[in-house]
């Protein structure tokens, strides 16, 4: 009787699905049709855009329409529609119910919308100015050296040799937490190997403990190893609470509330010594210090006009800076509706830790990886550095070139903006276009809504509730918009080279004339192409946008909405200078003394069994292969199977990335003989 009473209510939830399923079906194609915009019917899978690039959209439009039972969803790789779109912030809103898993320790500037984000925005903004950058931009280029030397302290690796490194990623998120963590919060984290600049937890003023490579007190993590689990394994709290995760067999979801136990408690303790700091008026000079400046906001407490002396290991000079008076201004300004809380300041500090992590470990590894498959746009890089980075004349003491040639001595903003407006620039920003860390922005319609399309004529009508993304990867390849050749590198069935990695597609004919810039290349469309209407521009047809903020005024701009690593709009990310600053300053640190080439070990006819090949088997392999064209074969397939992985094999729940096989690399000193593959 139970079986047949279960059997009967399992068809009537059937019938019931299937009835509202066809309903809503018939619903949605009828508000599709009257859109005025292309549709189909389709589930796509959450990286959609990356997989296929720009190809629906050659065949449907710019914007179009993907109906199902459940509602209707606007594909978007228009820029003039993505600027309206993103420009409209009461017409289409941000679905923060999609973001409740990056809420785990407070509401923050990523997951609130209307006055409430607007208050988030105006408090956590003032921390983000060229003060501060300064320090992330010194701090960028400590952690460059450092993590040069770990990779030199690896097995395999020596300090007059190459460097081989399996999988650039996790070294590459240590770099980009280190930073943000001294940077932004005033913490000093330590590479393995490293030792801390003080002794006692008195003498770094309570920060000692942040730095330690072991818990101590009542942690069972250090600070870095709570970050790093968290940040890694964050969706498996937004899957299970902490009282089912520890009912499961699964370690890593039991791992991940411990990181937060203990990365809570941290945060709590760092907000006490950054108020304590505030009091006393020691809080740090010319640094975002996005704790202590959040927390103005509630304890809104005068400077004192004294400041304790520096601390060993730590800044100089803790006195509050100006760059933290819009802060104060909007803790006593009574237009802000919603009450700032602890709670919001250790939301918006684990956002900022988060984004600011992935997001740039992520850009480090593709271009390492691109200047890999690229040789030559590589050397270009390398020669521009030459061309622009310090070096000492012949005729200067050892002291005083050694001084010159120390990337400590590079001065911020002159050599960040003089290298944003080169080929480093250029490389940047292509890496950027090709593989953006987010690949869809949400947007949710309020109400019925009206989008202007891109020949200013034609409108689509679109019903309440419609959901909406920027196809990040679509756009970025969008042929309309920017600069390419009918052919590709590689690619003998491609229209394009938009799914190469050409940096010169960024250089203004103009740059061509500054003797910082090696490369006199500029991409640009087809006469035959330019001549016709809606195709691809030249560089002087397009308006300024968005792009980066490198300071270069020499590199081309896109048109507005075309470029989105930062997304686009109000919402647009806070840290993007910082990210900038931060790329700029490894990156040149890195190439200006060492090359990147793929490992090719796999492909070598190694022993059988070595598989790869150790380091010293390789250099035995390679004198065999003296022929240019013998090492032209081998690296293609290292570059065959690279590209592979990064068309097919990339995803990820939250930015993208390399979630199977990875990209292996090999560093080597320039001018040493080491590079084995630098004529091809």
């Amino acid at each position: 009787m139970l079986g047949q009473l279960c059997a009967t209510a399992f068809a009537a939830c059937l019938i019931w699905f299937t009835i509202a399923a066809a309903t809503g079906l018939r619903r949605n194609l009828k508000a599709a049709r009257e859109s005025g915009l292309n549709y189909f019917i389709a589930l796509l899978d959450p990286v959609w855009a990356y997989h296929t690039r720009y190809s629906l959209f050659a065949k449907y439009g710019d914007t179009f329409l993907v109906v199902s039972p459940w509602g209707l969803y606007l594909a978007n790789a228009s820029p003039s529609v993505i600027h309206q779109i993103a420009t409209r912030r009461t017409d289409w809103v941000k679905p923060i119910e999609h973001y409740s898993v990056v809420e785990q320790f407070g509401s923050n500037v990523i997951t609130t919308e209307g006055s409430t984000w607007r208050d988030h925005r105006k408090i956590t903004s003032g921390s983000f100015n060229e003060k501060s950058n300064a320090v992330v931009w010194k701090e960028s280029i400590r952690q460059a050296q450092e993590m040069i030397k770990t990779w030199v302290r690896r097995d395999g690796n020596g300090e007059d040799g190459a460097m081989w490194v399996k999988d650039v990623y996790p070294d590459a998120a240590t770099t980009s937490m280190h930073i943000i963590s001294r940077s932004g919060f005033g913490v000093k984290l330590l590479w393995p190997g490293e030792e801390s600049e003080v002794e006692d937890e008195a003498e770094a003023g309570g920060y000692e403990r942040f730095s330690s490579h072991e818990p101590k007190g009542e942690y069972t993590m250090t600070f870095k190893e709570s970050m790093h689990t968290i940040l890694r394994d964050v969706i498996w709290m937004g899957l299970f609470s902490r009282k089912w995760s520890e009912r499961l067999p699964l370690e890593r979801p039991k791992k991940v509330w411990e990181g937060y136990a203990n990365l809570n408690s941290y945060l709590h303790e760092l907000l006490e010594l950054k108020k304590t700091a505030i009091k006393d008026g020691t809080a740090e000079k010319d640094s975002l210090d996005l704790m202590g400046n959040q927390s103005l906001s509630i304890f809104p407490i005068p400077p004192s006009p004294s400041a304790r002396p520096q601390t060993k290991g730590f800044p100089t000079d803790r006195t509050i800076s100006d760059s933290i008076a819009p802060l104060i201004e909007a803790s006593t300004n009574t237009s802000t509706t919603t009450p700032f809380t602890t709670s919001n300041i250790l939301g918006n500090a684990f956002i900022f830790l988060f984004a600011g992590h992935e997001t740039t470990a992520n850009s480090l590894t593709f271009l390492f990886i691109f200047l890999a498959l690229n040789l030559p746009a590589q050397r270009r890089l390398q020669s521009n550095l030459d061309a622009i980075l310090p070096s000492s004349p012949s005729s200067s003491s050892s002291s005083n070139k050694k001084q010159q040639n120390n990337p400590q001595e590079w001065p911020y903003p002159s050599t960040f903006t003089t290298l944003g407006n080169s080929y480093l620039g250029a490389c940047i920003n292509e890496q950027l276009r090709l593989i953006a860390s987010v690949t869809m922005i949400p947007k949710r319609a309020v109400g019925a809504q009206t989008l202007v399309l891109d020949d200013g004529r034609t409108t689509a009508h679109l019903p309440p509730g419609t959901f909406q993304h920027f196809c990040v990867p679509s756009v970025h390849r969008n042929p309309r918009y920017w600069p390419h050749k009918t052919r590709s590198l590689r690619d003998p069935a491609a229209e394009n080279d938009l799914n190469d990695f050409v940096p010169e597609r960024w250089l203004l004919p103009s740059s061509n004339n500054n003797p910082s810039n090696t490369t006199t290349t500029t991409a640009q469309p087809d006469n035959d192409e330019a001549s016709q209407p809606n195709q691809s521009p030249t560089i002087s047809d397009l308006e300024t946008s968005g792009t980066p903020d490198l300071g270069a005024a020499t590199l081309f701009h896109p048109p507005l909405g075309a470029f989105l690593p930062f997304s686009h709009g109000p919402r647009a990310c806070l840290g993007r200078r910082f990210a900038m600053v931060e790329l700029v300053g490894l990156i040149a640190t890195l190439l200006k003394d060492y090359s990147v080439e793929l490992d090719v070990r796999d492909f070598l006819p190694a022993p059988p069994s070595t598989a790869p090949p150790s380091p010293l088997v390789f250099e035995e392999l390679m004198r065999g292969m003296e022929e240019k064209e013998k090492r032209r074969v081998v690296y293609a397939k290292a570059q065959e199977r690279a590209w592979t992985i990064l068309e097919r094999e990339l995803g990820g729940l939250v930015t993208l990335q390399c979630v199977g096989r990875k990209v292996p690399l090999r560093f080597c000193r320039r001018g040493r003989g080491e590079e084995v593959f630098g004529d091809l």
